[in-house]
């Protein structure tokens, strides 16, 4: 992201220049996705600023890309995005969260909870100041790529050109560019990449010239980039004469001294002893005059400032991860960019630190930074393994309840056959042995005593081995497709081929001959069926013998009930996990009633309401693309989103890694172009808000206002009637500007929760749920029956 004090300073010396989009016309324009994307969470006319308070991702995020896509290609500009992958190792040596990422955690508690008393107070514009940018998204703890798959998606539809880099995106852009097929002619993106080395002269080089913004949507659309040439020629001009050239070695290390913060998250801290007004000429001067920044450094070594935070190793190691970056190559090889050609062609690969490890992580195959590349799988799990290290931030409702810590920390995380444990055993199972031997720690935000994930144990080793007995052939998945009247491979499909001891049988002794021949799954249906098969026998959904467990059934006995156009088989099937692990109930939160909870009727009606509310929020409300902005909040909800999203992201994971597994094991075809196809055909492809609970709060409380402040008893009377349809008018009101079709999405609230009551009912006659339980659903159902719409 941009150097620090140096957007000032080009803007002081009128070193940006303008120039007409149609400048780029019939170019192709490499784009650092990360800064893009920033540019567009936190632009006054595109950022969203409720998000922190009603959870789940941006809702006009995808219409803003769509829209500059358009321009682009209207201005005949072809956009070639380029994806941050893992994260490079910050040298913390305390296996736990980095201080400064624990600092913008504190501040974002700090300001989430103040926002959540201003609005509860009826400062609601107070409140919307002090939520905007704690979302989690932005910053240094920043998690983007929460947002890839819904802009992936776009991708797929625009057939845009993407690439997720193995580490860093600035050097990948920088080979894109110098490749002699030129790939791409010029590059968009934050000033840190001015420090990538360059062909500082030659004028027109693209890696000299940094497009720094874009006007898209103005009546005569322009570009501003800035001149690395002219830019360090301004710094050597700032000391009085004679004035000593700034070498290119010399600005990057003025650079790094200055600070600045990677479009991976990696955080470079500013040098001390120039943190004022003037750091900029003040760290100029001083690299001219000690001749290098390591020199400088050296010099204040024993600084407290300087002392303190080892900024000498920082220092050194921030100078090297930019000189000898790795990118993958076009061979598909992840190789030093110096030894990829200009401007160093005569750099050998001994002239490279052979402790690259130390800066980046240690190296994974290339087939994992291939499948990384082409969207088959997030940097996320593969960031927990290579940083022997999982960092769970806090929740957008800052996570102060005891249950959650529990679900976060044992069910998610640390549980033998949880998710994240799964994953880790399932990826190391298919590396080099040295992989599985390492370590991973867990650090949670809530405590400073870091924790251990053993995913080498046994429970979990052998659940990873048995999902190789998934390798079902293309004529079986074909026969299903028609015997279910389907053409989708999703959930629904795979349970329905086996939902009988038969079918389950032919799903595990696949023809002879296929297997004489040593078969590998071939068809992108083949693929992720088989992925989505392996997942359900992972979370014990299915058993060993391919026949369904407790689980299994309730959710097929549910889903068979469903209205495919409803969409609820992802709903249904992190409904159960919840059911799984005890989180999904009527009950407060660690005996507390937050705001934006059941408002009318004893304790009894409020657990039920509050149960509804819950069930109703696992389903993605059908918004329109732009930010919710009229209707309430809830604080109350907004506790259970951070349940259903940090399930909802572990089991994506979960899924991703178990898809790489498969083709690392040689049990599909890798060989292929449908990467990206294979990702967006898979569950869990996006993360729910609040806005279904919400609506069936703002529906069962105008209901009850328009019945006299009661309940109804009978949903059939003249007065009851009319009270329903002045409480749609209500939603209508709070809703109609951000939901398509208010009513029907009312209607299909009732519907999922028809289906779950369903499943509840045959994992209770499987004795599979408590009593306590059952009967909250049941008292529930009665409570809302005569509320029907």
């Amino acid at each position: 992201m941009p150097i620090k004090h140096l957007d000032a300073y080009l803007q002081a010396r009128n070193l940006p220049q303008t120039l007409p989009l149609s400048a780029l016309a019939d170019s192709r324009l490499g784009i650092d996705a990360a800064y893009y994307i920033s540019m567009l969470l936190t632009s006054p006319t595109t950022r969203e600023p409720l998000l922190a308070a009603t959870g789940g991702l941006p809702l006009a995020l995808s219409s803003h890309i769509e829209s500059d896509l358009r321009a682009l290609d209207k201005a005949r500009i072809k956009p070639v995005f380029v994806f941050p992958g893992l994260p490079c190792s910050s040298g913390n040596k305390r296996k736990g969260t980095p201080p400064n990422i624990s600092q913008e955690w504190n501040e974002q508690i700090r300001d989430r909870r103040e926002a959540w008393s201003r609005y509860e107070n009826g400062k609601e514009d107070e409140a919307s100041g002090l939520w905007e940018g704690r979302d989690g998204l932005t910053g240094i703890s920043g998690r983007q790529w929460e947002l890839w798959r819904g802009i992936l998606r776009v991708f797929r539809h625009r057939n845009v050109e993407f690439m997720i880099a193995p580490y860093a995106a600035g050097p990948q852009l920088i080979y894109l560019a110098r490749h002699q097929k030129s790939y791409i002619h010029s590059i968009y993106g934050p000033t840190d990449l001015l420090l990538y080395p360059s062909q500082i002269h030659q004028p027109n080089s693209p890696t000299t010239n940094l497009i720094t913004s874009l006007n898209l949507h103005s009546n005569s659309p322009t570009f501003t980039f800035v001149s690395k040439r002219a830019l360090i020629q301004s710094l050597s001009s700032l000391s009085p004469p004679p004035n000593p050239e700034v070498t290119e070695d010399q600005f990057l290390d003025i650079g790094i001294l200055l600070g600045f913060t990677t479009s991976g998250g990696l955080d470079v801290p500013s040098f001390a002893p120039v943190i004022h007004e003037q750091a900029l000429k003040a760290t100029t001067d001083m690299v001219k005059y000690f001749k290098s920044g390591h020199a400088a450094v050296q010099a204040y070594s024993e600084h407290p400032a300087v002392k303190s935070v080892s900024y000498g190793e920082t220092f050194a190691r921030t100078r090297s991860m930019i000189k000898y970056s790795l990118i993958l190559s076009s061979e598909g090889a992840v190789t030093p960019l110096p030894l990829t050609g200009t401007p160093h062609p005569h750099l050998t690969a001994s002239d490279i630190p052979q402790d690259l490890h130390e800066i980046f992580t240690g190296r994974l195959p290339d087939e994992i930074y291939f499948y990384l590349s082409r969207g088959l799988i997030g940097p996320q799990g593969l960031g927990w393994l290579v940083q022997s290290l999982v960092i769970e931030p806090p929740p957008l409702d800052n996570g102060e309840t005891t249950e959650f810590r529990r679900f976060v920390k044992e069910v998610i995380t640390e549980g033998q056959t949880g998710p994240r444990a799964t994953a880790l055993a399932l990826l190391t199972s298919v590396l080099h042995v040295s992989w599985g031997k390492r370590m991973v720690n867990s650090s949670f935000w809530f405590s400073d005593t870091p924790g251990s994930i053993k995913y080498q144990a046994g429970p979990t080793t052998q659940l990873v081995e048995r999902v190789t007995g998934w390798i079902v052939p293309y004529s079986i998945i074909e026969e299903e497709l028609r015997r279910q009247n389907s053409a989708t491979i999703d959930f629904a499909l795979c349970l329905g081929s086996t939902a009988s001891d038969r079918l389950a049988f032919r799903t595990k002794t696949a023809p002879t001959k296929e297997k004489q021949a040593g078969a590998v799954l071939e068809k992108k249906d083949e693929v992720v069926a088989n992925v989505i098969w392996r997942f359900l026998e992972l979370r014990g959904f299915l058993l060993n013998t391919h026949a369904h467990s407790p689980l299994a059934r309730a959710m097929h006995t549910a889903v068979k009930g469903a209205k495919v156009n409803d969409k609820f088989q992802d709903s249904l099937y992190l409904f159960l996990e919840l059911v799984r692990a005890g989180v999904m109930h009527g009950n407060l939160w660690s005996n507390r009633a937050f705001s934006g909870g059941p408002s009318f009727g004893t304790d009894a009606e409020k657990s039920s309401m509050l149960l509804v509310m819950r069930v109703l929020s696992i389903v993605p409300l059908a918004f329109k693309p732009q930010p919710w902005t009229t209707a309430p909040l809830s604080r109350e909800l907004l506790v259970f989103n951070s349940f259903v999203r940090s399930l909802t992201r572990a089991l994506r994971t979960l899924i991703e890694i178990t898809a790489v597994n498969m083709f690392i094991r040689g049990d599909a075809r890798r060989g292929r172009e449908d990467f990206l196809e294979l990702s967006i055909s898979m569950p869990f492809q996006s993360e729910v808000n609040t806005g279904f609970g919400v609506l069936a709060k703002v529906y069962l409380d105008a209901l009850t206002h328009f019945n006299g402040g009661v309940r109804p008893t009978s949903g059939d009377s003249p007065e009851v009637k009319e009270a329903k349809s002045n409480a749609l008018e209500v939603c209508e009101d709070a809703f109609g500007g951000s939901v398509r079709n208010v009513q029907q999405e009312v209607e299909r609230g009732f519907r999922f929760w028809d289906l779950a009551l369903l499943a509840m009912r045959q994992l209770h006659s499987e004795a599979q749920v408590l009593k306590e339980l059952i009967d909250q659903f049941e008292a529930a159902e009665a409570w809302l029956a005569p509320m029907r719409p």
